[in-house]
């Protein structure tokens, strides 16, 4: 009589699993359950983490257009609770989530608050995603790289990263508007600049107000950073 070619392997197997100890089963069952529970614990947290951003996408929309807007015309400003909010997201999120908040806030503010012709639409991803760049934390393989040349290779704090890229992005869309206006009245009075850098400090206050509960809200904890202390000098050894 012949044997299947898999019967002398699964003899082998067999055997295996016979003189396989009792505790090395459990531990590999135990390791595969664990795999399991960390890789659904993942997914589980990474929605949570997608819900918390586009919650906050969409309560600084609603808070933008209601709230913030009605109190700039008594301010005699514009602070913009968007830009604000794209600031923290760049900091917490990285590049791509900064480009898609940059992209829904343009999208929503074009077609619901039509202003200055696709000047939200442009601007908003377009200055989003370029003040990402030295804004967003850097990843663990180039911060290794600017240790390798030499460099401090650490990221920044995240407040002050936070309030410096709100600033600028704020400045970028008060300058592509000052160029539309004078492209369209070819006259700038001194009021458009006066008024556009109010807008930027107002601004730079509103994102020092949302930005410990956001991050808090993100699930990030502020930090003091520590500096490492130098090891003390050795004895000198003749």
């Amino acid at each position: 009589m012949r044997f299947p070619w898999f019967f002398p392997r699964f003899r082998a197997w067999l055997y295996y699993k016979r003189r396989q100890k009792p505790d090395t089963r459990r531990g590999a069952r135990r390791a595969r359950q664990e795999r399991k529970l960390a890789g659904r614990r993942s997914v589980i947290l990474a929605f949570i983490r997608q819900t918390r951003l586009f919650i906050a996408i969409m309560l600084g929309y609603f808070l933008q257009v209601t709230f913030v807007s009605t109190a700039g015309d008594y301010l005699g400003a514009t602070p913009m609770l968007t830009l604000a909010v794209t600031a923290v997201v760049t900091v917490c999120y990285g590049r791509l989530q900064a480009f898609w908040c940059g992209a829904v806030y343009g999208c929503l503010l074009e077609l619901l608050l039509p202003g200055v012709p696709l000047l939200n639409l442009f601007v908003y991803p377009a200055s989003a995603l370029f003040w990402s760049v030295p804004f967003a934390d850097k990843s663990a393989k180039q911060l290794e790289y600017e240790r390798g040349v030499g460099k401090a290779g650490i990221n920044r704090s995240p407040i002050l990263r936070t309030l410096l890229c709100a600033a600028l992005n704020s400045a970028t869309y008060e300058a592509v508007n000052i160029v539309y206006i004078y492209l369209r009245e070819s006259i700038l009075l001194p009021m458009y600049f006066t008024r556009g850098l109010r807008n930027v400090f107002i601004t730079v206050l509103l994102t020092a107000l949302i930005i410990f509960p956001l991050r808090r809200f993100f699930g990030y904890r502020f930090q003091w950073p520590r500096r490492e202390s130098a090891p003390p000098p050795q004895p000198y050894r003749t």
